[in-house]
């Protein structure tokens, strides 16, 4: 694939994920903001079949059905949610109907980018002959890799199109294989990288059910974070013409490495925050401050 197929013209992508995925999330709502960021030039969406069960995939279908607007959809397989929690299955029996089902949803032909979702490395190669099949057959146009730390260099060196990791100013630990894949040509994802938003004032203020959403899930899978997020708001409230959140967008767009960050949010407001912030040029002094953050975090 190449950096060049992640040539878009925003560096921003839309995540069809989270609450606005959930059907208790109201879906006019939802696709209003999708519409508007696909109006104001994002051209890159991420999902997946097991957001929401199908629900994510399908509101987006519906939404580029609806729009005729090119748009570069990636989704992801080799997760699922029963009743006794999440499993992988990367057979190829699995990766076929979850492709299938993808095509169906989205109403499209062929996947863009099917994402491997965190495979272990004997998962990754157990993939591989069914991908190159996927490939040859026309349904889906490259494949990549989502997940952490090994899993990363892994899909470079197997020979992966893009790769899709966390990247903000908190968590920096990926910015030595993105520039690994960035050399070897592959497209860079960065997912997170408003940071969740850890860092705004109010952010445990609940107004909606999409904030306890947001809320629950910072406790749960961010909760280290939250104290570093704290020290760091002086510092990005203090950027003259930048909204803390532009700030953080701002850093991650510094790193030449990164093609496309995915973010995602159910409100219009805090969407229009994010395209004007896209927009401008990360100053100097604030990158060196927010590099300058204790944000490294360990593998586990």
């Amino acid at each position: 694939m190449g950096a060049a197929s992640f040539d878009f013209p925003l560096r921003l992508g839309f995540g069809c994920s989270g609450a606005w995925g959930q059907r208790w999330f109201d879906e006019r709502q939802a696709r209003a903001v999708l519409a508007r960021a696909i109006e104001r030039g994002v051209r890159c969406v991420d999902t997946a079949g097991f957001y929401a069960g199908g629900e994510a995939e399908r509101r987006l279908g519906v939404v580029l059905r609806d729009l005729r607007a090119s748009v570069f959809v990636s989704t992801k397989t080799g997760t699922r949610y029963e009743s006794s929690g999440a499993r992988k299955d990367f057979s190829e029996a699995a990766i076929r109907a979850d492709v299938s089902a993808s095509l169906q949803r989205l109403h499209c032909e062929r996947l863009d980018l099917l994402y491997l979702h965190g495979p272990s490395s004997t998962e990754l190669a157990q993939s591989l002959p069914a991908l190159a099949r996927l490939r040859e057959e026309g349904k889906i146009a490259r494949w990549g890799v989502c997940g952490e730390g090994r899993g990363l260099e892994e899909a470079v060196e197997a020979g992966a199109d893009a790769i899709m990791g966390v990247y903000n100013f908190l968590n920096r630990r990926h910015a030595p294989v993105f520039a690994k894949a960035k050399a070897h040509g592959l497209g860079v994802v960065a997912i997170a990288p408003l940071a969740q938003g850890l860092y705004r004032r109010g952010f445990f203020e609940a107004g909606s059910a999409a904030d306890l959403w947001r809320i629950a899930r910072a406790l749960l899978k961010n909760r280290e974070e939250l104290a570093r997020a704290r020290a760091a708001r002086p510092i990005l409230e203090a950027i003259e013409g930048y909204s803390p959140a532009q700030a953080a967008l701002a850093f991650v767009h510094a790193n030449p490495d990164i093609d496309v960050a995915v973010t995602t949010t159910t409100s219009l407001g805090r969407l229009e925050e994010t395209l004007v912030g896209v927009r401008k040029v990360p100053p100097a002094d604030l990158v060196r401050a927010l590099s300058d953050l204790d944000a490294y975090r360990a593998e586990p």
